[in-house]
């Protein structure tokens, strides 16, 4: 047999497996998205200050995992990749701090609350949507 017909013949065998794969993945609910909410808080460039918007987000993350009894807040800090990746890693850090204080004057008990500064994301690209801290509630 030639090697091109025994690839040929291996993607024949192979196609519908991986099709079958995809179409339960498709299926499968994502419980974690729609069930409970991701709060965006967003942050100027070089900045770790909350403005009064972003105290707004993180009270009303709060609330909403009080009332949905969560047992832990994951909050994902980022920076974009304006400046050195030893510089945006120490901005998260300083981002997710701030983050998990407030939660906590909003009645979060720290103890609940994991931090994953992720640093630095994105491209050079300064826009704010690199600048952010994920508060994503779990059950």
């Amino acid at each position: 047999m030639s090697s091109g017909f025994r690839q040929f013949r291996y993607l024949i065998f192979l196609l519908p497996a991986l099709a079958a794969t995809a179409a339960v993945r498709g299926q499968t609910p994502n419980t974690t998205s729609s069930d409970l909410p991701r709060f965006l808080v967003y942050f100027d460039e070089f900045s770790a200050n909350l403005s009064d918007e972003a105290k707004g987000v993180i009270a009303d993350a709060a609330k909403r995992a009080k009332e949905a009894g969560s047992k832990e807040i994951v909050v994902q800090a980022r920076a974009s990749a304006t400046g050195t990746a030893e510089t945006n890693k120490y901005l998260a850090q300083t981002r997710s701090s701030i983050v998990t204080d407030e939660l906590e004057a909003d009645g979060i008990a720290r103890t609940m609350i994991h931090q994953e500064p992720i640093g630095q994301t994105g491209s050079s690209d300064p826009t704010v949507y690199n600048r952010r801290v994920d508060i994503i509630l779990q059950r």
